[in-house]
C-alpha cells in the first residue's frame, strides 16, 4: 500500500508540474513573440530571405496583421527596421512586421510578374513580386498572418516596390503606404484590379527622389512628381476632390512642416491620403540614423511608422477583392516595356 501511495504521489506530481509548464508557456504566448528572426525562402530557384518580428503579446493560434517594410536602395530588412522602429511599433499595437531583404539590396519593381516558365526563365529576370507573394503565402500557411489584413510599405525604391505590388497583387494587399518614392510613368498605364487605400509621405526638398520627380542622379524626371501620384490613386480609386490641406501642429523645431491633405468619399471606403513634408529631405518622419548631411532634414512632427499603422488597422482586405491577376500583369509589363 506504501508503495501504491509513493506511485500515485509521483504522477500526481507530474500532473501538476506538467500543468504548471502549459501555464507558463500559455503566459508568454506564442514563442517567437517579442523577438525579430531572420527567415529563409527558396523561390523561382533563389534562396531568398526576410526578417520577422512578433508582437510581444501575440497569443499562439491567433493570427495577427501584418506589414510588410521594403527597404530602400543598397540597404537591407534589419536596417529598415533600425530606421523605423516598426518592431517597437508591433509591439505596443500586436501586429507582425516582415522586413523582406531585395536581392543585391534592391528591388526590382520594373520586373514583369507572370508564372510561365518561360519568363522566370529569362536571364537576369527576378520576380520580386512572386517572392513577396510566397512570404505572405508562408506566413498565413504557418497561421502566423491573418490574410484579409496583410499591408505593404517601404522607403525610396521600397515606396516604387509598394506601388507596384499595389498594382500586381491587389488581391492581397489590403493597404499601401509609400514613403519618398513614387511611380515610373510606364508602371502608370497598369490599372489595378479594385481601388486600394494609400497613405503617402514625401518630403518637398527631396533631393534623391524628387518631389518633382527629377532623379538625383540622374537630374532628369524619372518619375511622377508627388502630386501625379497622388492624382493618380485618386483618379483610380474614383475619389471626389481633396478636401482643403490640413497644417497639423508644428511640434518640433527641425525647420519642416507637416500638411496633410485627404482625398475622401473613395470607391470602396478606400481614401488616399497625403502627408507633404514640408522642407524635409529623403527621410522617415520620426525615423533614426539618418544624417541630414546626405538626406536632409528629417521631420519629427509625426512618427511615420505610427501614422502609418494607425492607417493600415483602418482597412482590410474587402470580400470583393479580385483574385486573379495575370491579365493585369501583362498590360503592367507591357507598359514597362519589358
Amino acid at each position: 500500500m506504501r508503495h501504491v501511495s509513493a506511485a500515485f504521489l509521483t504522477a500526481l506530481l507530474l500532473l501538476l508540474a506538467n500543468r504548471l509548464a502549459l501555464s507558463e508557456e500559455a503566459s508568454r504566448g506564442h514563442p517567437g513573440a517579442g523577438r525579430t528572426v531572420s527567415h529563409e525562402l527558396v523561390h523561382a530557384d533563389r534562396e531568398r530571405d526576410y526578417l520577422l518580428h512578433l508582437p510581444e503579446k501575440m497569443e499562439a493560434g491567433r493570427p495577427v496583421p501584418l506589414v510588410i517594410a521594403l527597404h530602400g536602395l543598397s540597404m537591407s530588412g534589419k536596417s529598415m527596421e533600425w530606421l523605423t522602429g516598426f518592431s517597437k511599433v508591433s509591439d505596443r499595437h500586436g501586429f507582425a512586421v516582415a522586413y523582406p531583404n531585395g536581392l543585391n539590396r534592391m528591388w526590382r519593381f520594373w520586373e514583369r510578374h507572370e508564372l510561365g516558365e518561360r519568363v522566370l526563365n529569362e536571364p537576369g529576370f527576378v520576380d520580386d513580386v512572386g517572392f513577396l507573394e510566397a512570404m505572405i503565402d508562408e506566413l498565413i500557411a504557418d497561421g502566423l498572418v491573418d490574410g484579409d489584413r496583410v499591408y505593404v510599405t517601404g522607403h525610396s525604391n521600397g515606396a516604387y516596390m509598394s506601388n507596384r505590388v499595389a498594382c500586381s497583387l491587389s488581391d492581397r494587399i489590403a493597404a499601401i503606404a509609400p514613403v519618398a518614392g513614387t511611380m515610373v510613368p510606364a508602371l502608370s498605364g497598369a490599372t489595378p484590379p479594385r481601388a486600394m487605400p494609400v497613405l503617402y509621405i514625401h518630403g518637398t526638398n527631396d533631393h534623391i527622389v524628387g518631389f518633382d520627380g527629377i532623379d538625383g542622379f540622374t537630374k532628369k524626371k524619372s518619375s511622377l512628381t508627388a502630386e501625379e501620384l497622388v492624382d493618380w490613386w485618386a483618379e483610380h480609386n474614383d475619389c471626389l476632390a481633396a478636401r482643403d490641406p490640413e497644417p497639423l501642429e508644428d511640434k518640433a523645431d527641425d525647420q519642416t512642416r507637416v500638411i496633410r491633405c485627404l482625398h475622401p468619399a473613395c470607391e470602396d471606403g478606400a481614401p488616399v491620403v497625403f502627408y507633404r513634408i514640408e522642407g524635409a529631405g529623403h527621410t522617415w518622419p520620426g525615423g533614426a540614423l539618418q544624417p541630414q548631411r546626405l538626406l536632409g532634414r528629417t521631420c519629427d512632427d509625426i512618427n511615420a511608422s505610427e501614422v502609418i499603422w494607425e492607417f493600415f488597422s483602418q482597412h482590410r482586405l474587402p470580400e470583393s477583392a479580385v483574385v486573379a491577376q495575370e491579365p493585369n500583369d501583362d498590360r503592367a509589363g507591357e507598359a514597362a516595356g519589358q
